[in-house]
């Protein structure tokens, strides 16, 4: 495993502050309703249906969110919490907030 570097030397891994992790979407009544709908119509035709599950990236000493997005499919959701994962081990803070800023929470 390489450590994270920045120009000034070594520095901490990003997944030191930082933790990835699949949030259920809690929808109830109607949306809640049509949401498992598509979701078990999509699965079971295998054309997708919406996010199962929201990726949020949250900092360790106060579990704030950094970033959120929806992770989408059981098999998307799967391979984005991995992705980030790899990113946090291999990046400083700054670097990953670089390179995923864009999703805010």
């Amino acid at each position: 495993m390489t450590e994270a570097r920045s120009g000034n030397g070594p520095t901490d891994a990003a997944r030191v502050h930082l933790r990835a992790e699949l949030q259920e979407r809690r929808l109830t009544g109607i949306r809640g309703f049509v949401h498992a709908t598509l979701l078990l119509a999509g699965e079971a035709s295998g054309l997708g249906g919406p996010s199962v599950a929201d990726l949020v990236v949250v900092r360790r000493a106060t579990e704030a969110p950094v970033l959120r997005t929806k992770a989408g499919s059981l098999d998307e959701a799967d391979a984005l919490l991995r992705t980030i994962n790899d990113d946090l081990a291999r990046m400083s803070v700054e670097e990953f907030l670089d390179e995923w800023g864009h999703l805010k929470p």
